[in-house]
Order: C-alpha cells, then structure tokens, then sequence
C-alpha cells in the first residue's frame, strides 16, 4: 500500500508518464480510488506487471499534493463527522480503509462511514 501511493507521488513530482509495480490485487485495490478521481489515466496488467498512466491536462497532473498517511505504526482515523467539516471547510480528497473497502472521501460521504486514512489529496 504505501509503496504504490509513494510511486504514484514520485512519478507525478517527477512529471512522468506512468509508473511500473507489481500485479496483485493490494495495488490494485489502492489505486482504485485514485483512478476514480481521475488521478490515473488508466491502469493496464500485464502478467505480472501493473503499469499505472498518470492523467494530465495541459501537461500539469490533475492533482499534484499526495500525501501517504498510511503508517502501521501510527493509523489515523476519521469519523464521519469530521469528513463533512472538512469537506465543507476545504478541497481535499482523502483516501480511506474502511469496511466497503479502499474508497475516496467522496464515496465515504456517500455511504456515510469513516475510516482509516491512507492518503491526502490537494491542488
């Protein structure tokens, strides 16, 4: 989990094309809501092999602040209550563990449930 959310920043830092990691279904399943939000361009499999598109427009990526708060020793949660502050308050996108599995902010107002926080989301 952290080593995809950290390739996906770093190549985006780094104004690449896309990103190689391996085929399993914990990557794929972490980059799900990135490519729900339009981060990723598209993802393909081959093998073993997953390679991640970044999207671009205008050659500037779609959004460019990714911050990985995912870390075992130290998990940060979020209740619903505080996901509509914030939501309300700024434009971040956050993304989240939760028992619907690995979702955007967005889809956990929707479902209403909070979670823990993988990663933070700005322009």
């Amino acid at each position: 989990m952290n080593n995809c959310i950290n390739l996906l920043k770093i190549t985006i830092l780094k104004n690449k094309k896309g990103f190689v990691i391996n085929n399993n279904n914990k990557n794929i399943n972490t980059l799900k809501p990135f490519l729900k939000i339009n981060i990723i361009k598209f993802m393909k499999i081959d093998g073993k092999h997953l390679f991640v598109y970044i999207n671009y427009v205008n050659n500037k990526p779609v959004f460019k602040n990714i911050i990985n708060l995912f870390k075992p020793s130290n998990k940060k949660f979020i209740q619903l209550k505080t996901l509509i502050k914030l939501n309300e308050k700024y434009n971040w996108i956050f993304i989240i563990s939760t028992n619907k599995g690995i979702i955007n902010s967005k889809e956990a107002l929707n479902l209403k449930v909070g979670g823990m926080i993988i990663a933070k989301i700005w322009n």
